[in-house]
């Protein structure tokens, strides 16, 4: 009797220190997460403030080519739609 009480106790500390650390991991999983996307917003709008420098740089061009200020164009675009979807997952997040 005296060993199911301990295996029964045993158990019950496993389990509840198993469920503790579950919870620290998600934790330590939301923090990296959003650890994460800090650093990868701050790099797209680095990236658009760069590609919109170049654009405004090129617009006052006369010789600018169409395709290039096109690329450009679609580039900003691109950088605006990461940006977005960056802030629609912080928000689920939170």
């Amino acid at each position: 009797m005296k060993k199911y009480v301990l295996f029964f106790t045993v158990a019950g500390c496993l389990v509840s220190c198993s469920n503790g650390r579950k919870q620290e991991v998600e934790r330590f999983r939301a923090k990296v997460r959003s650890e994460f996307l800090e650093q990868k917003l701050a790099e797209a709008q680095q990236n658009l403030a760069r590609t919109d420098s170049i654009m405004q740089q090129r617009s006052g061009d006369v010789d600018s080519t169409p395709g290039y200020q096109d690329s450009l164009e679609l580039a900003a675009d691109i950088q605006g739609a990461q940006i977005r979807y960056i802030h629609k997952k912080q928000k689920e997040i939170q």
